[in-house]
């Protein structure tokens, strides 16, 4: 809680992408992303990745229950 906001999680975000394009990867995908983690989720949004699937109740999230988690998915190039 006390990185949030910060920045951390975009820089992490923008190591991992340009780390797989370097590899020679064309698209990566996320196969766990919890839906109630709104702050991820539009994180990923906002670099160009893309819900391409949900796992209904896929994750027991502490507080909230069973919530879903979300496949998403962008190419590299």
């Amino acid at each position: 809680p006390t990185a949030a906001g910060r920045g951390v999680g975009r820089a992490l975000a923008a190591h991992v992408l340009a780390s797989a394009r370097a590899d020679g990867y064309r698209a990566m995908q996320f196969n766990a992303v919890v839906a109630s983690n709104t702050r991820a989720v539009r994180l990923w949004r906002s670099l160009g990745f893309a819900v391409v699937g949900r796992v209904p109740e896929g994750f027991r999230h502490p507080d909230q229950g069973y919530v879903d988690l979300l496949v998403m998915y962008r190419r590299l190039d």
